[in-house]
């Protein structure tokens, strides 16, 4: 009896289906981007820092998706005549082709955006004290070299993603990855947690900076929880690791948005009215002159020169958040 062929991956299906997923994601990604365009620039003044980021986002997602078709395209439509055999299957097995390397830088860079726009947001909520971000931004750049040197070990003729040296590098980029956007938003949460802890001129029965706490939680659980996925996926030795990064890409670059079109729209915990905005105020408290922010029907002494109000009912704020005179979104 003759040996059976070894059976080839269907490379072919799981990049279709990779790729159909990350179009729905970036459909979505459009959404979110208009709404936090809209939020930014009609609620504040000069959202430099945010927009920028935003639109640079938005533009390695497209290009990433565009890839991703024109790929499409060149192992379903433009076919070589006479047809290889499996070329539709084997077309993605070549991990050192133009646009796979470019999907791949395309994919290190958001992901290196996202990590530095968090790590700002750090920077911000921590009075702007620089040296809380000294560690985290040495984490980064271990990481990010890390992942670009990989990108060039892929991009290598004959490349084999089951090579030694990158089985055994490869998972330190996606945990250093993890490590990063954990202990950030841990420690973004635990200062807003604290500062809600000491204001307490206003009573209400929860922690003020609870809706931002959560808000940040939820937004960035979604591409931790997928980071980890493609960890166990890579660690399983699956070809399905690769495919799961152009899902990744789109995951990467909505993260920092979905959180300003939430906040915008309302879309957090304890937030069933519109979303109110702060702007400083004159209260003549008998001879004295009192600056305060309005927050819906009541304000509070200002605990630094610069706040957000993010919500309305409950007056949630992030301190110190922009030099801006008016208001930003962290």
């Amino acid at each position: 009896m003759a040996a059976s062929a070894p059976s080839v991956p269907r490379l072919d299906e799981n990049a279709l289906i990779g790729i159909w997923v990350e179009t729905s994601l970036w459909g979505t990604y459009c959404i979110i981007y208009a709404v936090a365009m809209y939020v930014l620039f009609k609620k504040l003044q000069q959202p430099v820092i945010l927009a920028t980021t935003s639109t640079f986002l938005f533009m390695m997602g497209t290009a990433h998706v565009s890839l991703s078709l024109s790929q499409l395209l060149d192992a379903f439509i433009r076919i070589p005549n006479p047809e290889p055999p499996l070329y539709s299957i084997l077309y993605w097995s070549n991990y050192a082709s133009g646009k796979a390397t470019a999907k791949t830088v395309l994919y290190d860079t958001s992901v290196f955006t996202q990590d530095l726009v968090l790590i700002w947001r750090l920077y911000v909520v921590w009075s702007r004290n620089w040296k809380v971000v000294v560690f985290p931004l040495l984490v980064e750049v271990a990481h990010m070299a890390t992942a670009y040197a990989l990108t060039g070990l892929l991009a290598r003729p004959g490349s084999n993603i089951q090579s030694p040296t990158i089985v055994h590098f490869g998972p330190v980029g996606w945990v250093l990855d993890l490590a990063i956007n954990i202990c950030v938003t841990l420690a973004i949460s635990g200062r807003l947690w604290y500062m809600g802890k000491q204001v307490n001129d206003i009573a209400i029965n929860r922690n003020r900076y609870l809706t931002t706490i959560l808000t940040f939680v939820e937004s960035g659980a979604i591409f931790a929880a997928f980071t980890i996925v493609m960890l166990t996926v890579y660690e399983t030795g699956s070809v399905l690791a690769l495919n799961l990064i152009d899902i990744s890409t789109q995951l990467a670059i909505m993260t920092p948005l979905l959180i300003i079109a939430r906040v915008g729209i309302g879309m957090v915990h304890g937030l069933p009215d519109a979303v109110s905005f702060a702007y400083p105020s004159q209260r003549s408290m008998g001879t004295h002159s009192h600056t305060g922010y309005e927050m819906g029907s009541f304000a509070t002494k200002r605990p630094t020169d610069n706040t957000v109000i993010i919500s309305k009912e409950y007056g949630t704020t992030v301190d110190d958040v922009s030099t801006h005179k008016g208001t930003t979104i962290v």
